[in-house]
């Protein structure tokens, strides 16, 4: 045995151990919200089923008891029915924040300005379409799209040298935009048997024009079309415990699939789970809000405080330009905003389910938990008596997702300029309301970059960890496919 391998089977040894400690603690460490008899009570709930003949009881209030039971186009805006009347105005004042139009400084409305000098957006309301998912543009400006660029420090993204952490479209007047582009989709098509052919795009962005200098060969750029944002104040009430649960990064009970915790900083400096983004960097709302604010329209607040969003010390023009920061906060934006914005999101309830008693929609179910899509994509949660506001505590809920990351396979992975992998971890994207996509966003397409079209090939492209799922499916129910698209569809 050389050296070398001696080393390395030492350190396999020393990570298995460190993992055997981690899985061990998890589990041993429950939720301190709950009172013993809670527990047991809130454990036997959350078992998954194993009766697919009717649907499970609460199983169609996605949101728990306030869920909202709206369709068509607005179904992703409404708040939950159990707010209270002070609630309900705070809502509406969020709603319009959330909606609100940003000009640049200097303005007579000193509470609008601010924007740029470099984004990619004037409104939240532009990337999240109806508080929905974005698309991909056509011949128009990226809006609902953003593309990251920078190099990967395994899930750490650092600023590209020129252009920071994400490419801006637009520009202040006067200030000259990042890059100029098409965004090229190219229609593929595999098969995945001798019967079974998927069609789908591959999606590329080919640049024109680089107008402060090259991209470092070494960084990546990374589609992502915006994500939907109702639902996410429950997602925050998940206890911690419950996520990690089910962290097992080096796969140790051997079901193929190895889901990571992200652990990030909060706003004071603490450890937490990552929970948004599309790699679970941010742990909470308020931190995840800040930073949109400044990335994607230039516009600083009391967590995320550059006023010059994410331009660079190469785009010396940048700092050449007003900015909006009152001088009584220090931001552009001050406090109440951000909460208020915070709160609306917070507010905003998944819908209903729909024919959860169809047994088209029971079999396809039963396909989905057999073919272990639970293991990432976990049904349910009891969201923490702790949490934020009332009408997010204790509530029954199925997000159909673990809030975990997981490598997705090469097919999914990002690459830097060179073609290498930089990074094939995604967080697994909560699954309620995905049937309504198209009904409020009829340009909708899914996955992070938008490149399938139909939720099948979305399920079929799956790689990675999700693998032995995808063979299962192919080898025991390729002609029940449309059974389990039934049951996606009516969540």
């Amino acid at each position: 045995m050389t050296l070398k391998q001696f080393l390395t089977k030492k350190m396999n040894f020393f990570f298995f151990l460190i993992s055997i400690f981690i899985l061990t603690t998890n589990f041993a460490v429950s939720r301190t919200d709950l009172n013993k008899e809670e527990l047991k009570k809130v454990n036997n709930v959350l078992k998954l089923t194993t009766n697919f003949n009717k649907a499970e009881r609460s199983e169609s209030l996605s949101g728990g008891a306030g869920t909202v039971d709206k369709i068509g186009r607005n179904a992703y805006s409404h708040h939950f029915t159990t707010l209270s009347f002070e609630d309900r105005q705070n809502f509406l004042i969020g709603n319009g924040l959330f909606r609100k139009l940003w000009i640049a400084a200097p303005a007579s409305t000193i509470s609008s300005d601010g924007l740029g000098p470099l984004y990619n957006a004037r409104a939240c309301q532009s990337c999240h379409i109806k508080d929905g998912r974005g698309h991909l543009p056509n011949s128009e400006k990226p809006l609902s799209l953003v593309i990251k660029v920078g190099k990967y420090n395994n899930l750490n993204l650092t600023s590209d040298i020129s252009y920071g952490k994400q490419f801006q479209f637009f520009a202040v007047p006067g200030m000259t935009s990042e890059v100029e582009g098409k965004i090229v989709k190219n229609h593929l098509s595999t098969w995945l048997n001798k019967d079974l052919q998927i069609n789908y795009k591959n999606i590329d962005f080919n640049i024109k024009n680089l107008n402060f200098g090259k991209l470092d060969k070494s960084s990546s750029l990374s589609l992502r079309i915006s994500p939907p944002v109702y639902g996410v104040g429950l997602l925050e009430a998940i206890e911690e415990t419950d996520i990690l649960k089910k962290d097992d990064e080096f796969d140790l009970n051997g079901d193929g699939v190895s889901g990571i915790a992200r652990i990030v900083k909060n706003e004071d400096g603490e450890d937490s789970i990552g929970r948004f983004g599309i790699r679970a960097s941010t742990p909470n709302l308020p931190i995840q809000s800040g930073v949109a604010f400044m990335h994607d329209m230039g516009i600083s607040n009391y967590l995320a405080t550059n006023p010059y969003g994410d331009c660079t010390e190469q785009q010396e023009e940048c700092y050449n330009f007003t900015t909006g920061i009152n001088k009584n906060e220090n931001t552009e934006v001050n406090k109440e905003v951000l909460e208020k914005v915070v709160f609306y999101l917070s507010s905003l309830s998944p819908p209903k389910r729909r024919n959860v008693n169809n047994k088209d929609v029971l079999k396809g179910k039963e396909i989905f938990y057999k073919s272990n899509c639970t293991s990432c994509h976990t049904p349910k949660y009891v969201t923490s008596k702790n949490a934020k506001f009332d009408f997010l505590k204790f509530q029954l809920i199925w997000p159909y997702t673990d809030l975990l990351l997981h490598d997705m396979g090469e097919g999914l992975a990002d690459k830097n300029l060179q073609g290498k992998i930089t990074n094939r971890e995604w967080k697994t994207p909560a699954l309620w309301g995905i049937g309504l996509s198209k009904s409020v966003n009829p340009r909708a397409t899914f996955l992070h970059d938008g490149r399938a079209d139909t939720i099948l090939q979305a399920i079929l492209l799956h790689g990675g960890e999700a693998a032995n799922s995808i063979n299962y499916l192919i080898k025991n129910h390729k002609n029940d496919l449309e059974k389990l698209v039934k049951f996606v569809e009516s969540l």
